[in-house]
């Protein structure tokens, strides 16, 4: 499964000569904040419907004699249960995307050197 590819209207394209550009296939600092924007909404709507189902869970507890055998209660658990394993898989994706933009940027400012190499200038060593 190949990671989708992300393109800003009216943004113009700017080319990033570093090793990063090719690690992530392309993706652009842009790229990566708009997968993570897009990704925090698909995981705030997810963190709605775990809520929801939760609600439901806990009516059915108050009124067992709605759901006698625990048969609705043990299901809307399960679904509750994919429900966090996905909005927890879509956090590590967006934290991801945040973590790549970032080392994009750093890159970017850095001319494209390589994170903790020590350059000189006017005396300091940065």
């Amino acid at each position: 499964m190949g990671l989708p590819q992300f393109v800003l209207a009216g943004e113009g394209i700017r080319e990033q000569k570093s090793a990063w550009k090719l690690e992530t296939k392309g993706w652009s600092v842009e790229d990566h904040m708009v997968a993570a924007k897009a990704q925090e909404e698909e995981a705030q709507s997810l963190e709605s419907r775990v809520q929801e189902v939760n609600e439901r869970i806990a009516n059915l507890e108050k009124k067992p004699y709605f759901d006698p055998k625990g048969i609705k209660r043990s299901g809307l658990k399960l679904l509750s249960g994919n429900f966090k394993n996905k909005l927890n898989l879509l956090n590590e994706k967006v934290a991801w995307h945040y973590r790549q933009a970032d080392q994009a940027k750093l890159l970017d400012f850095d001319g494209g050197r390589e994170p903790g190499l020590a350059v000189n200038v006017n005396g300091y060593q940065y």
